[in-house]
């Protein structure tokens, strides 16, 4: 028995660490890519842009809204001092909030004439289902921009955030789709601390799938897409059950229309969009039982099945463990345990790649402590997010 089990451990360890160095390779391709112009350096902003006329409208930023009135304020001060040499228009969609998000976002932009906005709220009348794709979905429907821009109430990007994503499209023909990088911020808390950590090892992996043309998932706080390539390949028509995906499901399907020449990440800092850790663990919980919800709507079936083998290995080796101690059996409770000691190391060094490029900390015993809760987390948000049932800003979905 522990023969065998030591057997499909190693057999897991040598598939998770060629999968690490798979990403280690893209994060290395994206960061080459991320020069904007020939002799400039990655990560060097770009302000304005050639080829933009100021006098035409060509970029809508979306902003779906629902109960975030304690924490907008920093994402519409940021908006009204965004740089471009080029004309955009804000599209603030309220998702049919329950507290004064609308009244508060009307109050702060109305004293602002020269940024060109439109605030939209939602009641139950347009023909999209209540949650945040049928906002995008209905804003898209009202934007005028040739590119559109999307980011969450609760993000906070940079004066150059749109400037720098907007530029990826003039960079390289026949992009379609942009994903941008996203971080935790602030963290002070060892747990916030935490959960930045694990939250950058998601974005980057993200860049790493795209730039190797193999797009496994992306965030919906910092993406832009094509509108007119959007309206035609119709992302969300066939996963509307799915309240999460917004980001991910739009992406595959762009990946499906256009092919992976169409999908880029934008790899520079002036592209970072920060974004509050999550206070209590429920609610962390429940955003993430909302993501691994959408699983089973994946087009590409491969990047499901690594998904689910990989949730079931962590399953194995939290079973192997836990049975191992409280039978008595510690030659396999230490399988189990050298096991996870060697993934988690292999987490650690990829981490430690590309940390610098998020200006996170990633000390050992900050990666240690996490891969401690990242084991059960795993487990419970898997189970609980296949299940299909959570609560999320007030709404139930099932």
């Amino acid at each position: 028995m522990i023969e065998v089990l030591g057997s499909v451990f190693l057999v897991f360890l040598a598939f998770y660490g060629a999968m690490l160095v798979f990403f280690g390779r893209g994060w290395r391709l994206a960061a080459s890519s991320g020069i904007l112009d020939q002799g400039s350096e990655p990560g060097t902003p770009i302000v304005h842009i050639k080829g933009m006329d100021d006098q035409h409208l060509l970029v809508t930023v979306i902003v779906a809204c629902r109960n975030e009135t304690h924490r907008m304020t920093p994402l519409l001060k940021a908006l009204v001092d965004q740089e471009t040499n080029f004309g955009w228009e804000l599209l603030w969609i309220d998702d049919d909030s329950e507290d004064d998000s609308v009244a508060k976002a009307n109050d702060f932009l109305e004293h602002y004439p020269h940024l060109n906005y439109r605030l939209l709220k939602r009641n139950g009348t347009d023909p999209y289902p209540p949650h945040k794709k049928g906002a995008i979905a209905w804003g898209v429907e009202q934007a005028q921009g040739r590119w559109v821009l999307v980011t969450d109430a609760d993000c906070v990007p940079g004066p150059l955030w749109i400037a720098t994503m907007i530029h990826s499209f003039l960079k390289r023909e026949r992009l379609a789709f942009v994903a941008g990088p996203v971080r935790l911020r602030p963290a002070h808390s060892w747990w916030e601390k935490s959960q930045a950590l694990e939250f950058m090892s998601l974005n980057a992996i993200a860049a790493s799938t795209l730039a190797l043309g193999r797009p496994v998932i992306s965030n919906g706080g910092n993406m832009a897409f094509d509108r007119q390539v959007f309206v035609e390949c119709s992302p969300y028509a066939n996963n509307w059950k799915h309240p999460g995906g917004d980001d991910d499901l739009l992406m595959h399907r762009i990946y499906q229309y256009c092919g992976a020449e169409a999908l880029a990440f934008c790899w520079n800092q002036a592209a970072i969009v920060d974004t509050p850790p999550i206070g209590p663990w429920r609610e962390f919980l429940a955003q993430r039982i909302r993501w691994i919800s959408k699983q089973g709507a994946y087009p590409d079936p491969a990047v499901a099945g690594i998904l689910k083998s990989v949730w079931f290995m962590h399953a194995l080796l939290f079973a192997s463990f836990v049975g191992g101690l409280v039978s008595g059996n510690l030659a396999l409770a230490g399988i189990a345990w050298a096991t996870w000691g060697f993934k988690a190391g292999m987490d650690g060094l990829y981490t430690r790649q590309v940390a610098g490029f998020y200006g996170n900390p990633a000390g050992w015993r900050l990666l240690i402590w996490t891969q401690l809760w990242y084991l059960p987390y795993t487990l419970i948000a898997g189970l609980a997010g296949y299940r299909g049932k959570f609560k999320w800003k007030g709404r139930r979905y099932s």
